[in-house]
């Protein structure tokens, strides 16, 4: 990244968090990298510390998630999207149903390195829609898992509608 990005605080390049195995989808990630060698990709493990994991999340552009195992919903798609931060994922499992395509992230098929590589090419020449879909997948992320309900405003809510009956 330039100086003079880095200054205005403009976000580049992407970010993978997770085991490097096939399950966690790492050889489709250096496969695509290999594909499309115009971006670079930070890679993190899964144990890598919160602040670290927070730090990086601040300068990317996207989150990489090619894995094809995703019962649950994995905790770097949470963080990155309370981050601002769109994800390029593979549409497997539960991020098939979490990430609309062009909205809040892109898709791609599990395993397919050229298509991840074609995901890729069109975040870095994007940038600035990309960056639309981190305030949408931020907007998604206090709709769906921000707990907005403090005791005060539950209760306070029950009260004025038992006042209503």
């Amino acid at each position: 990244m330039s100086e003079r990005r880095r200054r205005r605080g403009e976000r580049s390049g992407g970010l993978f968090i997770g085991p490097l195995t096939s399950a966690g989808g790492a050889r489709t990630l250096f496969s695509a990298l290999d594909l499309f060698a115009g971006t670079r990709v930070e890679v993190l493990g899964p144990d890598a510390p919160r602040h670290r994991v927070r730090e990086r999340m601040a300068r990317a552009a996207y989150l990489v998630l090619p894995g094809t195992a995703y019962d649950t919903v994995p905790r770097p798609l949470i963080e990155a999207f309370a981050s601002a931060l769109p994800v390029i994922a593979s549409c497997a499992g539960v991020l098939a149903d979490l990430i609309e395509p062009g909205r809040n992230g892109l898709l791609f098929e599990p395993g397919a390195a050229r298509e991840l590589a074609r995901r890729l090419a069109w975040a870095e020449a994007f940038p600035e829609k990309m960056r639309q879909m981190g305030e949408c997948a931020q907007a998604d992320y206090h709709a769906r898992f921000g707990a907005d309900w403090t005791y005060q405003r539950l209760f306070g809510e029950r009260r004025r509608y038992a006042r209503a009956l």
